[in-house]
């Protein structure tokens, strides 16, 4: 449906200030939190709890599990201002930086 609009991808806005601690609170694991934060709630979740988080380091597919998506992205690997021709297969992107 959007993307056969055929508009260019917007920017992400942010929430509204009254939902800005919300989504920057790592422990309610928010888009905006701190990463690092972030793990560090996890790993006190899993002590609270008594689970052990898995290590995917190891994992042969760490790189693809590691990728993370701009907080300002409405599509992961599309950028703001993209436009998708669904009809020709092929992602249009703009010449001027404006």
């Amino acid at each position: 449906p959007f993307l056969m609009s055929g508009e260019a991808i917007p920017k992400r806005l942010l929430p509204g200030e009254d939902l800005l601690p919300y989504y920057t609170d790592a422990s309610n694991r928010g888009y905006l939190a701190d990463p690092d934060k972030v793990q560090a709630a996890r790993l006190g979740l899993a002590k609270k709890y008594g689970y052990s988080i898995p290590d995917i380091t190891t994992d042969t597919l760490f790189k693809m599990l590691a990728q993370r998506k701009d907080p300002r992205q409405i599509f992961f690997g599309l950028s703001p201002g993209w436009v998708v021709n669904m009809a020709d297969k092929k992602i249009l992107k703009p010449t001027d930086d404006k």
